[in-house]
């Protein structure tokens, strides 16, 4: 029998964190196939924005393994930088990447990495130069060494953009050479979620995870108007966990984003915009 778990303490009506809320451009999570990677040979990596305001919107994707003397992919060698634009209030971005063919010399086949950087940076347009800068540079060669400086530490000149229209995620990769690597999480929707919200009504949503979890694993929910309870919690494999929110005061729609991380580099979203009655 399935567990039901609650995963949010009811404080009264429309008590909800303010941290669950999404009002402005911000990359909310990525996902790569398989979590566990080999040197050189492509991955699917596929990341989720909240652009409310749907603006003209840029990103750039790359892959940095910074064992000390900058990234390792700036040698060129493998599909390591990655531009495009983006349209949409809630856009997604899948493209093909991998990591340093080098990395074959440092592995074997009881050795894994967990050094790798996954850096996704989304600007409106015209706000991050570095973008423009990188969005014609062929992965395969070299990258010129402004570009390896500046993408090898992004925290170094993070402060100097603007507050707004500018967000900064990374996600930490293991590389090995495992013929079984590990496998992202499932997370599943219950057949009784609403597909639809009463306005600054509380609301009920459930899901069943599952897959290879650490102590670690959670849960972290958002809304582009009104809110959870909680931004987060602790999961375990093979339950069913509800969330419980508020919906907006108004509105037509509100678009929500549910990401389970294992704890072992895995994740699964699902997002979908309910509408408002």
């Amino acid at each position: 029998m399935v567990t039901i778990l609650t995963l949010m303490m009811w404080f009264g009506c429309g008590d909800t964190s303010p941290e669950t809320l999404v009002d402005e451009l911000r990359v909310m999570a990525s996902v790569a196939e398989p979590p566990e990677v080999r040197p050189y040979t492509p991955f699917s990596y596929e990341t989720y924005f909240a652009n409310p305001d749907d603006e003209d919107v840029v990103a750039l994707t790359w892959v940095c393994t910074n064992l000390g003397e900058g990234c390792l992919e700036a040698l060129g060698g493998a599909q390591s930088i990655s531009y495009t634009d983006l349209e949409g209030t809630a856009p997604t971005w899948e493209r093909p990447l991998s990591v340093s063919p080098a990395l074959f010399g440092i592995l074997d086949e009881e050795t894994t990495i967990t050094a790798t950087q996954a850096w996704t940076l989304a600007c409106v347009r015209d706000v991050c130069p570095i973008i423009e800068k990188a969005a014609d540079i062929d992965p395969e060669e070299e990258w010129p060494e402004e570009i390896q400086d500046a993408l090898s530490n992004p925290l170094a000149w993070m402060s100097k953009l603007p507050m707004e229209g500018v967000s900064l995620a990374y996600q930490l990769l293991t590389t090995s050479l495992s013929e079984e690597p590990h496998q992202n999480p499932t997370l599943e929707p219950s057949s009784d979620n609403p597909e639809s919200l009463k306005r600054n009504k509380t609301f009920s949503l459930s899901f069943t995870v599952d897959g290879q979890f650490s102590e670690q694993a959670q849960l972290y929910n958002y809304m582009t108007g009104g809110g959870f309870m909680n931004p987060n919690t602790f999961v375990t494999a093979s339950d069913t966990f509800e969330l419980k929110g508020t919906a907006p005061k108004s509105g037509d729609e509100t678009r929500i984003w549910i990401v389970l991380v294992d704890g072992k580099g895995g994740v699964a979203v699902w997002t979908e915009e309910l509408s408002l009655r």
